[in-house]
């Protein structure tokens, strides 16, 4: 499905959301916060903290000794996005939410992971999005909404078995702060992994805008620690105010107009389609391609 003409903002979606208790509609709300509220922002935020984890030397190392991103860049980022929305859209409480959990659970359990780069990248998906859509964002999320995005990441978080997941988004918050500050640290397995996740993102764009990819990231993630933990390059001034003034000028249209009242997020091409998987995927197959033939011999061998 196509993206439909944009219609003038108006307070529906808010409306739909204060009807509902922030606990125990929380995937209610979190669904109308993803398909008609801010669904670029969302989209473009989660991509954003995936790349924020890899200024973490621990995380970055294990990435790079599988060589996921460098030599199989857009399937990863396929398979992250794909698995998430088989957990996220029928909820991580459904049957179908903890199947995909349990698949995810098994992949990284082929790995040795500590919990703390367990909860930091539960932080990126739950933390991040909300500081990108308060800075970005034609408007920040309110507490309920965003009391509610956390309600499901955290039940994403437990139902993983990770452990120590805060009650709260301050209580992550908090986590993901203190811990970044102990442990961000330059590394070259995290320039070289961010550097392949920049390279897929700037291949889905237009020539002319690849050149800018790395600087309007630098502006996005809005933690020069973090940028040169990645080797990022800063942007130049010229680069800056050409990126600071398209996201304000963005802000103010998506402040007045959406193309997502009529229709679902989650229902358009932009979002359904990956490049890795143009007629579609199988959900057991989604994952390393090496660790899944790996896990279904594994798993005919017990049958």
């Amino acid at each position: 499905m196509d993206l439909p003409r944009l219609q003038r903002r108006d307070a529906r979606w808010e409306r739909a959301i204060d009807a509902l208790d922030p606990i125990a509609g929380a995937h209610t709300i979190f669904g109308i916060l993803f398909d008609r509220v801010f669904p670029l922002d969302l989209l473009l935020a989660a991509e954003l903290g995936q790349l924020r984890t890899f200024a973490v030397p621990t995380i970055s190392r294990l990435l790079h000794a599988t060589r996921q991103y460098e030599d199989d860049g857009q399937r990863r980022v396929d398979d992250t996005r794909a698995i998430l929305s088989e957990i996220i859209v029928p909820g991580p409480q459904s049957a179908a939410g903890r199947a995909m959990i349990t698949h995810l659970g098994r992949i990284h359990g082929h790995y040795r992971i500590r919990n703390d780069d367990y909860l930091v990248t539960l932080a990126a998906l739950a933390i991040s999005p909300v500081e990108h859509v308060a800075r970005f964002g034609h408007r920040p999320m309110r507490l309920a909404e965003r009391t509610a995005w956390y309600e499901v990441w955290r039940q994403v978080g437990v139902g993983m078995g990770i452990e120590g997941v805060p009650d709260t988004f301050e209580g992550l918050r908090a986590f993901r702060d203190a811990y970044e500050a102990r442990v961000v640290a330059a590394d070259l397995a995290n320039a070289t992994v961010a550097q392949a996740l920049l390279a897929v993102l700037g291949a889905n764009l237009p020539k002319p805008l690849q050149g800018l990819v790395e600087p309007s990231v630098w502006v996005l993630l809005d933690a020069p620690h973090i940028a040169t933990a990645l080797g990022l390059r800063p942007p130049t001034p010229r680069q800056s105010a050409l990126i600071e003034a398209t996201l304000g000028a963005r802000r103010i249209v998506e402040g007045r107009y959406t193309a997502f009242h009529s229709v679902r997020f989650s229902q358009t091409r932009l979002f359904r389609e990956l490049p890795s998987y143009p007629q579609g995927y199988e959900r057991h197959m989604l994952g390393p391609r090496k660790l899944i033939a790996k896990m279904l011999a594994e798993r005919e061998r017990i049958e």
